[in-house]
């Protein structure tokens, strides 16, 4: 009789300790996301694409989201809400920023939150970035180069029209009034090449990076960035 109320007994502890196991588990915070991918399509070199992925709670306890994170500084995200209560959702909002690269691109942005079996979710994004006007040594960066501080430096770049369509350039933006840009002529014909003339002047000892939009008349890429860099240096 000992033997089996022993038996039973322990039996019965066990359950109990494993009702006890399942309940805790079934209570933690659980982070579901409806997309773990996001095509982007297509963008423009210089254009912004926006997506967004839904978050939510599928747990039985309150959702902490502790951080979200992107693999560029290319990306920027609208971060949710702090914390989910069960069945609560919100919206993780991301904006990719195309300037500076060219084909197929894929960057990652990473949700942290205290779901114990999930941590850390990720995300990938994916984007194909596409010009109209292409730099003939196919470079996304123009480097001139160590320059002596208060020098002006000129580099002649050419640019192809590969969009099959006649493309008049009508002006263009710097980011520092030292940058700037001059041209022969505006008109870009169908697989033809035109030059430009960008000239900067460094003003301090140290990498300099700006960047030079070229407006033009085309409604799919109204503007071209050209990102120009060097290093000032202290004149001899």
């Amino acid at each position: 009789m000992l033997k089996g109320s022993w038996a039973t007994m322990k039996h019965l502890a066990l359950a109990v300790f494993i009702c006890i196991l399942s309940n805790v588990s079934f209570s933690q915070p659980r982070i579901s996301v409806d997309k773990t991918t996001i095509d982007l399509g297509t963008a423009y070199n210089g254009a912004t694409k926006k997506a967004r992925a839904t978050i939510k709670n599928v747990g039985r306890d309150t959702l902490r989201i502790l951080g979200v994170s992107t693999s560029c500084g290319c990306t920027t995200v609208k971060s949710p809400k702090d914390f989910l209560r069960p069945g609560e959702t919100d919206i993780v909002e991301v904006e990719f920023n195309s300037t500076g690269f060219r084909g197929k691109v894929e960057k990652h942005l990473e949700i942290q939150s205290n779901d114990p079996r999930n941590p850390r979710v990720g995300i990938t994004l994916t984007v194909d970035v596409v010009e109209e006007l292409q730099p003939v040594n196919s470079a996304s960066v123009v480097w001139l180069g160590t320059v002596p501080v208060g020098k002006t430096v000129e580099q002649v770049i050419g640019l192809k029209n590969i969009s099959g369509k006649v493309i008049t350039l009508i002006g263009f933006k710097s980011s520092s009034p030292d940058l700037s840009a001059s041209m022969l002529n505006r008109t870009v014909m169908p697989a033809d090449t035109i030059r430009i003339s960008i000239k900067i002047t460094p003003r301090k000892n140290d990498y300099i990076s700006e960047m030079l939009l070229l407006e033009t008349d085309s409604n799919k890429q109204s503007q071209v960035p050209i990102r120009v860099t060097l290093l000032g240096v202290t004149p001899n």
